[in-house]
């Protein structure tokens, strides 16, 4: 039976959210396309008449995982200063505000709803130079959006500053950290995020 172009849209869809999901919670090498697959609600058989291979797959996921993390970004820059869920609003920093979600318990313990910058970049290391260069830009659009939200939290700053890679590495490596001894050691892995928390909050 032919397949509309609409079911074959909602059917790669499909592999593209059961894949991210599963590679930023296990890793690309721990997924099989079977996995994916069963997730997917698909056939096994059906994969390469959506992709050429997994490693095509990694990278729509990785295409649509550092767009959507940048745009996370871009969407504290948007929301007016200090608005948050309380009765009224704060007086909290924008950047403040996007540091204390991101480098969080909950963030650490559910990768596979988080950051593909953070969650992908082990695996990006060990990948094409084609994975490597879609992370590459999710990397430069993260650090340039935090940049622009500690330009919105100090009007008086220099306008049009270098992007903020040391915020960012800051809160990646939290995150990867907290997460190597999560299981083995609860507490050091709240430190970690603690602490990262605490170190941004210094940064001029």
């Amino acid at each position: 039976m032919r397949v509309s172009r609409e079911q074959v849209a909602a059917n790669r869809e499909a592999i593209v959210v059961s894949a991210g999901r599963q590679f930023r919670k296990r890793g690309f090498d721990d997924v099989t396309i079977a996995d994916v697959m069963k997730t997917a609600g698909l056939t096994h058989g059906g994969f390469y008449g959506y992709f050429d291979s997994k490693e095509a797959l990694a990278a729509a996921v990785c295409e649509r995982g550092v767009t959507d993390s940048v745009a996370a970004v871009h969407a504290a820059a948007r929301q007016p200063q200090g608005e948050g869920e309380g009765p009224g609003p704060t007086s909290e920093p924008l950047l403040r505000q996007f540091v204390e979600d991101y480098v969080s318990a909950r963030h650490r313990d559910g990768p596979e709803e988080g950051c593909s910058v953070a969650a992908l970049a082990h695996d990006a290391g060990r990948s094409s130079a084609e994975i490597q260069r879609i992370l590459a830009s999710g990397i430069r659009g993260m650090a340039e959006s935090l940049s622009r939200l500690r330009e919105l939290d100090a009007p008086d700053r220099e306008q049009g500053a270098d992007p903020d890679f040391a915020t960012l590495c800051t809160m990646v490596g939290a995150l990867a950290l907290s997460r190597a001894v999560a299981e083995a050691d609860p507490g050091l892995s709240d430190t970690i995020l603690e602490s990262a928390r605490a170190h941004i909050a210094t940064l001029a």
